[in-house]
């Protein structure tokens, strides 16, 4: 195994920018300007370091957050390689069959989507690893405890003899994080893509029937506009199930609604939306059956959804 932990420092604008993927308007999360990165065995052991600084194209002006939080200054981002140059030095660097491991899930979307705007291979890395996951199957989340890097290091007892949110530092006190860590087998037994969808529809319910994944699509409302996502057939006799007209959130990233089968009675149709590259939306979907606590969330919710929306209405007539 080709293991790369690594953590990315970069800029943001004072404004939202935007650009197309394919034709879909995504907003570009920040802009690199800082990569470090070291390359391990599965104990953790450090075996080659690489870091860049990057001169960004973009967000050009160092918003103040940012210089505050990494100590980089105007001067340092100018200084740095060309975008496109220093996004191939580490793709050269780290190989084709890299995988990639980080402290949670922020750094691969951004490095996609800078790849992509330069004109690199987005599609890299094929695998990649949410280091968090394998240490809170080794160590428990405690109440009132932190997932910071820094809250860790000083719960594992690791030295901190360099400063933090340096991105080769970073990367470093995240290869010592490892070797603490079951890590091998941690690696070994990380879920695809596919199985970490599926648990987050599921979670500790597991009660959701017909579980269909659809992945890597462009439009994060497929769900309720491509026929191939929102049609489906009853658990019981597979008859097409009438879908209602109202959507309603689940949380941050996930959907239903109310499907009526005409000889079975009704079902909740429901959907949890990812998107881990920070480019393509992936959608699991199941099926849930009707008990009288989820028909009186469905009404409950249904009702002031439908009240949000009429005064919107009488408010824009109004104006």
């Amino acid at each position: 195994m080709n293991l790369i932990v690594f953590d990315l420092e970069w800029n943001i604008g004072y404004q939202p920018k935007t650009f197309l993927y394919h034709g879909t308007e995504l907003t570009l999360r920040g802009e690199i300007i800082q990569i470090g990165a070291a390359r391990i065995n599965d104990r953790g052991d450090v075996l080659d370091t690489f870091e860049v600084n990057l001169k960004p194209h973009i967000f050009r002006k160092l918003q103040h957050h940012i210089a505050k939080v990494t100590g980089l200054s105007q001067g340092d981002l100018d200084a740095g390689l060309p975008m496109k140059e220093g996004l191939q030095k580490f793709l050269d660097w780290a190989g084709d069959d890299a995988e990639l491991a980080e402290w949670g899930l922020d750094d691969v979307p951004v490095l996609k989507q800078n790849l992509f705007l330069v004109g690199l291979d987005e599609n890299w890395p094929n695998r990649w690893y949410d280091l968090q996951r394998i240490f809170l199957q080794a160590y428990p989340r405690k109440e009132g405890e932190g997932l910071t890097l820094e809250s860790v290091v000083d719960r594992l007892g690791i030295p901190k003899e360099e400063p933090f949110h340096n991105a080769l530092d970073d990367a470093l006190y995240t290869a010592r994080v490892c070797r603490k860590l079951p890590l091998a087998e941690g690696l070994a037994t990380y879920p695809t893509e596919e199985e970490l969808l599926t648990e987050a529809l599921l979670g500790a319910e597991n009660t959701g029937r017909d579980v269909q994944l659809f992945m890597n699509r462009m439009e994060h409302d497929d769900y309720r506009s491509v026929p191939e996502l929102y049609q489906a057939g009853c658990p019981e006799c597979g008859a097409p199930l009438q879908n209602d007209e109202v959507w309603l959130k689940r949380g941050n990233t996930g959907y239903f609604t109310r499907a009526a089968c005409p000889y079975c009675g009704h079902w909740y149709l429901r959907f949890k939306l990812s998107r881990r590259d920070g480019l393509h939306w992936s959608f699991a979907r199941c099926i849930d059956p009707a008990t009288p606590e989820y028909d009186a969330k469905w009404d409950k919710q249904k009702a002031a959804l439908l009240e949000r929306m009429k005064r919107k209405q009488e408010r824009n007539i109004k104006e």
